[in-house]
């Protein structure tokens, strides 16, 4: 196994390091470990994660008024 030294001198980043770590339940080499998985293996991401991410940001989006985009599409041709 090979190991891996980085200094941080931001310490909201490393304090967000802990956060996510501790919402995972895994240290913050393990959480570092799984940042770093995510980025260079983007097709491994947790499918189940994801779909919980997705829902998530629907709530988020929940009571909002929105626009279709053809709309807002056809509004800035006319602007032309």
């Amino acid at each position: 196994m090979g190991s891996l030294t980085i200094r941080i001198d931001d310490e909201a980043l490393i304090k967000g390091l802990e956060d996510r770590a501790l919402r995972s339940g895994r240290t913050v080499e393990e959480e570092a470990a799984a940042v770093l998985a995510d980025v260079i293996q983007p097709g491994q991401t947790d499918r189940t994660a994801l779909l919980a991410r997705m829902d998530m940001f629907r709530e988020s989006l929940a009571g909002r008024i929105t626009t279709p985009s053809e709309d807002l599409l056809r509004d800035m041709r006319d602007e032309r």
